[in-house]
């Protein structure tokens, strides 16, 4: 991703609610350091368009009409694995939380959250600043045990 203050941030945006991924994209295009690449709305079109496009960060939707955003999570990374990946979920399921993290996910935030937090996670993830809090970890070691990743 090299110097990140010169090149602006790819991104990508991945869900099935067509309000929501309108209101996405047009406040990402809105931001002179960010370039939206492409918009998908299931995990088939979301590989296509992280293959053609290359982000540097792709918003995921957790619950997409061919599968779950862990999915593609996982599929993006064995693929591409210096993409970053930040989950969109209305769940607040820890468990949905871990396994987004355990998939690789650097952020994960509530589809209730501001556009204003969602633009600051992309930077973030772009530039790698991984939040490694009481709660990521203890989420990450419970799913990693939970799957047996992890011993007790």
């Amino acid at each position: 991703m090299g110097n990140l203050s010169a090149a602006p941030i790819r991104v990508a945006v991945v869900d099935d609610h067509i309000m929501v991924s309108e209101i996405l994209a047009l406040s990402i295009s809105k931001e002179k350091d960010l370039i939206l690449v492409d918009v998908a709305a299931n995990i088939g079109d979301a590989l296509d368009v992280v293959r053609r496009n290359r982000p540097d960060v792709v918003l995921v939707n957790y619950r997409l009409p061919d599968g779950d955003g862990v999915d593609v999570v996982r599929k993006i990374l064995e693929e591409f694995p210096d993409t970053r990946v930040v989950m969109l979920s209305s769940s607040v399921d820890r468990d949905v939380r871990a396994q987004s993290f355990g998939a690789g996910c650097v952020r994960y935030l509530g589809r209730d959250r501001s556009i204003h937090d969602i633009l600051t996670a992309i930077r973030s993830a772009a530039r790698e600043d991984l939040i490694r809090s009481e709660e990521f970890v203890g989420l990450l070691e419970q799913w990693s045990r939970a799957s047996g990743h992890l011993a007790d």
